[in-house]
């Protein structure tokens, strides 16, 4: 019996583990609930069995763990759980965005909103969110991007 409690306690709270990774992801309540479980029987098997049962507990414990996130791994639930796609963009799409703003260089359109300085403006077909080099532009003026500046289209207005 005295055995029984911890063993359960740690089957449980591994259990919860696995049913977090599998079942629940992201939840983070279960898997919680399985770890405490797990830790409480270990820290009962060191009470009732001493430092010696205690660390054959603990080491079967730690065995478990390793074959439980074993399975995980191998059953590709562990996919689901672990963020696996970068967010870091490759040089390819940020030279081809940077040759896609370079076409704009130059070309002619018309000033959607006005612009003080900021605003929005049609050119080459595509709606732009435009700036003045900080002259007032009134909406349906003819505008030409004349530089590029980070993120932001320079305009200026097209004398006719």
């Amino acid at each position: 019996m005295e055995l029984l409690i911890p063993a359960l306690l740690i089957l449980v709270g591994l259990a919860l583990v696995a049913v977090e990774v599998t079942v629940v992801p992201g939840l983070n309540a279960v898997g919680v609930l399985g770890v405490v479980g797990a830790a409480v029987g270990v820290v009962y098997a060191f009470v009732e069995l001493g430092w010696a049962g205690g660390l054959a507990t603990l080491a079967a414990t730690l065995l478990a763990a390793g074959g439980v996130a074993y399975l995980l791994w191998d059953s590709g639930a562990w996919d689901r759980f672990v963020l696996s796609d970068s967010l870091r963009r490759d040089a390819d799409a940020d030279a081809e965005e940077h040759a896609g703003r370079a076409r704009m260089l130059g070309q002619t359109g018309t000033a959607l909103t006005p612009l003080r300085p900021g605003g929005v403006a049609e050119v080459g077909g595509a709606r732009l969110e435009v700036e003045t080099e900080g002259a007032f532009v009134a909406a349906g003026s003819r505008v030409r991007v004349v530089a590029l500046d980070r993120r932001r289209f320079i305009v200026r207005v097209v004398e006719e």
